[in-house]
């Protein structure tokens, strides 16, 4: 229950081998118990922060004058802004900073630790600048990354089935 005491929109009925789960009312699936409540929670929550940012950007609107109806158009344009990026440079961009968390480098050391692979300061820079790179980059991604040149291609240009690499 919610703090108003208004029934939830994702809820579920836990006395079957798989449970229902029901969305505003409506049966919308089944899911192993083990799996229903974290899954429900997280709905639930996800919902919850929908609402939280469409107020948001409702307040953001009134208090520059704008239109409210746009209010819609402008929680798309912060969702999307905050989504990771599946292909091109800045996905890239993305893998690159993942990779350097997973080895614990500061953003000097990572620097040059892509240098030794003939990635130098600029041209990584300019890649997390969002820019184009030129396919003689490919190789020392591949090794710095620790990914097929066919994978990277595939983030690089959007072919392909896209995962969270």
């Amino acid at each position: 229950m919610s703090l108003r005491n208004e029934p939830l929109d994702w809820q579920l009925e836990a006395n079957e081998p798989y449970i229902p789960v029901y969305y505003k009312g409506d049966l919308v699936g089944f899911f192993k118990p083990e799996y229903a409540i974290e899954v429900i929670k997280f709905l639930n929550e996800e919902d919850v922060l929908k609402k939280a940012l469409k107020m948001a950007c409702t307040d953001l609107i009134k208090k520059m004058g704008g239109d409210t109806n746009k209010v819609y158009y402008l929680m798309e344009k912060y969702i999307k802004t905050n989504e990771r990026p599946k292909h091109g440079t800045r996905a890239i961009a993305v893998l690159l900073r993942d990779r350097q968390k997973e080895l614990d480098l500061s953003n000097q050391e990572f620097a040059k630790f892509c240098d030794t692979f003939k990635l130098s300061p600029t041209e990584l820079n300019n890649i997390y600048a969002g820019q184009a790179f030129d396919d003689s980059l490919l190789a020392p991604l591949t090794r710095i990354l620790g990914i097929t040149k066919e994978r990277l291609l595939q983030v690089r240009d959007g072919s392909g089935e896209q995962s969270n690499t």
